[in-house]
């Protein structure tokens, strides 16, 4: 009975450690879309995004396809001032939910596409896996 009860622990343990290792081997996938867009569009843009794209990204952090996205914009600072972030599982889960998302802005929001598309003059990706984030990503 003690042999049983020590192989359980030892079991347990294992798992546990397993499981911790497994947590930390997932590292997210941050991209980070940057636009140069002129600053008298910048009022025009953030109302077409926030009331036309945002819905359908809220979406797919609903669905599950996505973690998290946000707008950042600035009024001071270098000439990148309108930019978008998106947290992923990782770099497949992020190719789907964009093929999905282009799929999507195409069926219900293809002339504000369009138009956000034409304040934008300049425009630049960056993708970085996440090492350390807080709070830790929802378990999906």
């Amino acid at each position: 009975m003690k042999h049983l009860i020590k192989i359980l622990g030892v079991s347990i343990v294992f798992i546990f450690a397993a499981n911790i290792v497994a947590q930390e081997a997932e590292t997210p996938l941050l991209v980070v879309s940057s636009q140069k867009v002129k600053m008298t569009d910048m009022g025009k843009l953030n109302k077409l995004f926030n009331e036309k794209i945002a819905p359908i990204l809220n979406g797919f952090v609903d669905d599950g396809m996505l973690y998290s996205w946000g707008l950042f914009t600035h009024a001071w600072g270098d000439e990148w001032n309108s930019n978008v972030w998106y947290v992923a599982k990782d770099m497949e889960s992020f190719n789907k939910f964009w093929d999905e998302y282009v799929k999507r802005i195409g069926e219900q929001q293809k002339e504000a596409w369009a138009e956000l598309r034409g304040y934008i003059v300049e425009h630049k990706d960056n993708m970085y896996t996440i090492q350390n984030q807080y709070p830790a990503p929802p378990k999906r």
